[in-house]
C-alpha cells in the first residue's frame, strides 16, 4: 500500500477511535442519555461489533439511522437501516453487525406495528446469534427481543416460551445479575401484567428492581422504568396507595437526573394523572395531564404520537366527568396525529383511540359515527392482534352496545358473545377489566 494511503487510512482510523471514545463517555455513560437506552432498548443493543476502515460506510448508515429512529422519523430511519443492511451483505452470514442492522430494522417495525416485517427481521437476527457460542449473551437477548414482538402481538403463549428460554440461556450460559438480566425480568413481568397475572407481575418487577439497585444505586434512571412498571400494576390491582408511591419515585428520579422538562417526565406525569382519574382526583389529575401535553409537545413536537397518547388521556378525563364533546374534540387530534405518524397504517394505538371515539360518539347519542368508530377499530385490531387478545374482546362488546341502540340485537349479541369469550380465555372472569365489560347489559 503507498505510504500516503496507509498513513491516511491510520490517522481515519484514530480519529474514529478517538470519536468512540469520547462518544462513550459523553453519550452511552451519561446518566443525561440513559432515557435514550431505556426507551429503545432493543434498537441501541450492541452486539460487540469494532470499528474497521472497509465499513465505514455501514457505521455511518446505522448512526444516521438510529438518529434518526431517536427524533421519530421512521421512513428515513428505515432507509438508512436499509442502507446499513446492504452494507452488512458483504459481511459473514453470521456477522455480528448483520444481526444488529436487522434487529434495528425490527424494532423500527415493531414500533410501527408491522408485525409480519419485524417479525422476520428478528428471526433473522436470532438465527445468527444461535450460531454463536452460548457463553455469548447476544442469544439470549435476540430471544428477549422476539418474545417482546410476541407479546405486543397478543401472542402470548409464544411471548412465554421464548422469555423463558431467554432467562434460562442466560442463568445457564451467561449466569450474571447485570442489568440484560434485569432487562429480561422486566419483559417477563411486562407480559404477566398484560395477561393479569398481577402477583407474578410484580414478582419479576421486584426481582429487576433490586437488580438495578445493587448496581446502580438508589437514584439512577434506569430505576424510573421499573417503578413506573410497578406502578401500573398495583394501579391495576386497586392499590392506588402504593401505585402513586411508586410513580412519584419515577417522577422524583427522571426529574432530578433529567430536568423538567424531559419527556420521560411527561410520560411520568401522564401515568400520575391516570391513576388520580381512576381515582376520581379529577382536579388533581387535569394539571398533570397539561403538563405532560406541554412537555411532551416541546421536547418532540405537536405532531408526536406521544402528544397523542396525552391527548387520549385528557379525553377520558373529560369523559369520565361527562364533558364528551371536549372529549371528543381531544380524540379527533390524537387521531390525526396517528394517522399521520403511522401513515395510515393499522396501530395498536389507534385502534384504542378508535374505540373512545366509538364511546364518545355514543356517549353524544351519533349512533352512526360511533358504529363507524367501532367497526374501524374492530377491524384494525383483528389486522394487528392475536384473535384471542383482550383489546380485541374490548373492541367487540363496545361494538354490540352500540349495534343494542341500533335495534340490531342479531348482530349485538353475536358481538358480545365473542368479546366474552375472548376476555374469559385470555383473562379470566376475575380480571378487573372482565368485569367491567361484562357488567354492560346487551
Amino acid at each position: 500500500m503507498n505510504p500516503k494511503i496507509q498513513e491516511s487510512a491510520k490517522d481515519l482510523l484514530e480519529r474514529l477511535q478517538r470519536f468512540q471514545k469520547s462518544f462513550k463517555a459523553k453519550v452511552l455513560d451519561n446518566p443525561k442519555f440513559k432515557w435514550y437506552q431505556r426507551g429503545v432498548w432493543a434498537v441501541t443493543l450492541s452486539y460487540a461489533a469494532y470499528l474497521a476502515i472497509q465499513s465505514i460506510p455501514y457505521y455511518t448508515a446505522i448512526g444516521e439511522g438510529e438518529s434518526l429512529y431517536k427524533a421519530g422519523q421512521y421512513p428515513e430511519a428505515e432507509r438508512k437501516f436499509k442502507a446499513a443492511l446492504l452494507e452488512a451483505e458483504k459481511f459473514s452470514p453470521t456477522d455480528l453487525r448483520k444481526a444488529k442492522v436487522m434487529n434495528n430494522l425490527a424494532e423500527l417495525y415493531r414500533q410501527e406495528a408491522r408485525y409480519p416485517e419485524g417479525l422476520h427481521m428478528y428471526e433473522g437476527s436470532l438465527e445468527i446469534a444461535r450460531k454463536l457460542p452460548k457463553t455469548r449473551p447476544e442469544l439470549a437477548l435476540s430471544l428477549h427481543n422476539l418474545a417482546t414482538l410476541y407479546r405486543d402481538m397478543g401472542r402470548y403463549a409464544d411471548a412465554e416460551k421464548t422469555y423463558a428460554e431467554a432467562l434460562s440461556v442466560w442463568d445457564r450460559e451467561i449466569k450474571k445479575d447485570d442489568l440484560n438480566r434485569a432487562a429480561l425480568l422486566n419483559g417477563i413481568g411486562k407480559l404477566k401484567r398484560d395477561e393479569g397475572r398481577y402477583p407474578e407481575a410484580e414478582k419479576y418487577y421486584k426481582q429487576a428492581l433490586a437488580i438495578k439497585q445493587k448496581l446502580l444505586g438508589g437514584s439512577d434512571v434506569e430505576l424510573a422504568a421499573v417503578l413506573d412498571n410497578l406502578g401500573g400494576v398495583y394501579r391495576d390491582e386497586g392499590r392506588f396507595k402504593e401505585s402513586e408511591a411508586m410513580y412519584n419515585k419515577a417522577l422524583l428520579i427522571d426529574r432530578t437526573v433529567l430536568g423538567k422538562d424531559h419527556p420521560y417526565v411527561g410520560t411520568d406525569l401522564n401515568n400520575l394523572a391516570g391513576l388520580y382519574r381512576d381515582e376520581k382526583r379529577y382536579k388533581e389529575a387535569r394539571p398533570l395531564y397539561e403538563q405532560g401535553l406541554a412537555i411532551r409537545k416541546q421536547a418532540l413536537g405537536d405532531k408526536h404520537a406521544l402528544v397523542a397518547k396525552s391527548y387520549s388521556g385528557l379525553a377520558e378525563l373529560e369523559s369520565a366527568q361527562g364533558n364528551y364533546k371536549q372529549a371528543l374534540k381531544l380524540l379527533q387530534q390524537a387521531h390525526d396525529i396517528q394517522n399521520r405518524s403511522y401513515f395510515n397504517n393499522p396501530h395498536p394505538d389507534t385502534a384504542t383511540t378508535l374505540d373512545l371515539l366509538g364511546n364518545a360518539y355514543l356517549n353524544l347519542g351519533d349512533i352512526k359515527s360511533a358504529k363507524i368508530a367501532l367497526d374501524q377499530c374492530v377491524s384494525m385490531r383483528q389486522k394487528v392482534l392475536a384473535a384471542n387478545h383482550p383489546d380485541l374482546g374490548v373492541a367487540l362488546i363496545d361494538r354490540a352496545r352500540c349495534e343494542h341502540d341500533m335495534n340490531d340485537e342479531v348482530n349485538a349479541e353475536k358481538d358480545f358473545a365473542q368479546g366474552k369469550e375472548i376476555l374469559i380465555q385470555a383473562l379470566g372472569t376475575d380480571h378487573p377489566l372482565t368485569r367491567r365489560m361484562l357488567a354492560y347489559k346487551v
